[in-house]
């Protein structure tokens, strides 16, 4: 049987499984709702004012955006925003774009003429860094996390447009995650990751935990007025929006997200072959992607998760030398950090814990071979090769086309 998984976005790999081994979703016979587009959704938002009526009344506005890393339809909100505002007569020069990078690096100008277009030239757009201490203001703390968010996130009136995917330390991304970790500093990312993984219930999909309410309290302390979130199907596109409250319009959000990106299983497999789409740039991004197979992978099985990693580890090389120490030893760690880059701890633990439970394949063209075989990540080029090496036998798999799909087993 042909398969067909995500690469690029001009780029797919096909391969062949036996129908046999083949563990198909669940068939459910369900309604799927009725999409919003974008021009409803800001018409008729959930719990907030006209967003049209609040920029009217606003001196200055700020819209957190997402960076080179995420794929929402960004210039599309931002123009159609735009003309929503030439319209009634509002000034676009009061509005200024905010990058929620959190701890990636900073974009390119090649990187942000691309992502941002002709706003790039006529708007003003910041990037946040979180390692810079000048940049923030203190907010306080909650649940022992010190909520500390860039200045430039102050004005009358605040926007974020973002999306809503499942996501292992918050359950589901969108809302006010473009706060925290958006743009807040590198301690406050840190510890409300740390928090996450030692303190919360968040896992891949799970709506309500501890992470969630650190994020909608981050959100309500500096007072995000109204976020602009997507929500996908399996295909990857976006098929509707939500609008408005940072806690309500979310929630209604994950609630259509669920019912587009679902699929249920009867079982678990013995292998799980899955594409990192689209956080595909890096294994700091892409190792999302085993944190969704986790989910529906024996232990003791083999997951094959399939990437370019163009950048190899990303920015956090205390990352990839982490993971040649057991998840035991990095936890240990936690608490007595003296380390450059704590956060690349937490994401390690998270990492070489399922790495313990279970054989991980990278299928790349990266050029980072040795480091990958280095934490022992072994990279091959030939998928087909891999796929008929590992389901051998008796053994079952399941294919996930990109890192969309929220698997979950059982009814």
């Amino acid at each position: 049987m042909r398969m067909v998984l995500d690469y690029l976005t001009s780029k797919d790999l096909e391969f062949e499984v036996s129908s046999e081994r083949l563990i198909r979703p669940l068939e459910r016979s369900r309604k799927r709702p009725d999409h919003k587009n974008l021009e409803a959704s800001l018409l008729k938002p959930e719990d907030s004012n006209n967003l049209m009526s609040m920029a009217a009344s606003s001196r200055d506005i700020v819209i957190i955006v997402e960076d080179h890393t995420r794929h929402s339809p960004v210039i599309e909100t931002l123009r159609y925003l735009k003309r929503g505002f030439e319209d009634r007569e509002i000034s676009w020069g009061k509005v200024r774009l905010l990058v929620a990078s959190g701890t990636h690096r900073e974009m390119t100008k090649m990187e942000i003429a691309s992502k941002f277009e002709e706003f790039a030239l006529d708007t003003e757009i910041i990037q946040h860094n979180a390692y810079d201490d000048s940049q923030m203001r203190d907010y306080g703390l909650f649940m022992d996390v010190p909520l500390q968010i860039n200045r430039n996130i102050e004005a009358d009136l605040k926007v974020a447009i973002g999306s809503i995917v499942p996501h292992r330390f918050s359950g589901w991304s969108g809302g006010a995650k473009m706060v925290v970790p958006g743009v807040a500093s590198y301690e406050t990312v840190f510890k409300s990751h740390k928090m996450a993984i030692l303190k919360s219930s968040a896992n891949v999909g799970v709506a309500r935990n501890e992470f969630r309410e650190l994020i909608d309290e981050a959100g309500l302390r500096v007072g995000l007025d109204f976020i602009i979130n997507y929500y996908y199907g399996i295909d990857g596109l976006p098929k509707g929006c939500v609008s408005g409250n940072h806690v309500s319009a979310h929630k209604t959000g994950v609630k259509l997200a669920q019912q587009e990106v679902l699929q249920v299983f009867d079982q678990k497999s013995d292998v799980t072959v899955i594409s990192a789409y689209p956080s595909v740039t890096d294994f700091w991004q892409g190792g999302k992607a085993l944190y969704t197979a986790d989910l529906i992978t024996k232990d003791g099985g083999d997951i094959v998760l399939v990437a370019p990693l163009e950048e190899g580890f990303g920015d956090h090389p205390v990352f990839a030398r982490l993971l040649t120490n057991r998840s035991e030893e990095i936890l240990s760690e936690l608490d007595k950090l003296s380390s450059d880059d704590p956060l690349a701890y937490v994401a390690a633990y998270a990492v070489k814990d399922i790495m313990e439970r279970k054989r991980v394949h990278i299928v790349s063209d990266t050029t980072y071979d040795s480091l990958f075989e280095f934490v022992g990540l072994k990279v091959h080029r030939d998928l087909q090769a891999v796929i008929d090496s590992t389901v051998i036998s008796s053994r079952t798999i399941i294919v996930l086309e990109n890192s969309y799909t929220l698997p979950q087993v059982g009814e």
